[in-house]
């Protein structure tokens, strides 16, 4: 890819990843492959994210991380353990 169009690739990381869905590497390597209007390698996405790696590790795992705390609560826990102890 152009460094122009890793750009945009790297925007639409950021955007999935903010709205709670960081992507698979299937989907970069999906996206990244209609910006070059050709099929990437796995290993061209391994070497795109090794590059990007201080900025989309860290944001990736904030989306996880506000996924994990909103998905978490004692009532979750202490249902399941109910269930799991009536049977």
């Amino acid at each position: 890819l152009y460094p122009t169009q890793e750009r945009e690739l790297y925007k639409f990381i950021v955007k999935l990843t903010k709205r709670g869905l960081p992507p698979t590497r299937q989907i970069v390597q999906n996206m990244a492959s209609k910006l070059a209007t050709e099929r990437v390698s796995d290993s061209w996405v391994t070497r795109f994210l090794d590059r990007h790696r201080d900025q989309l590790l860290y944001k990736w795992a904030n989306a996880i991380d506000a996924q994990r705390l909103h998905a978490d609560s004692s009532e979750k826990y202490i249902q399941y353990f109910k269930l799991v102890h009536s049977k």
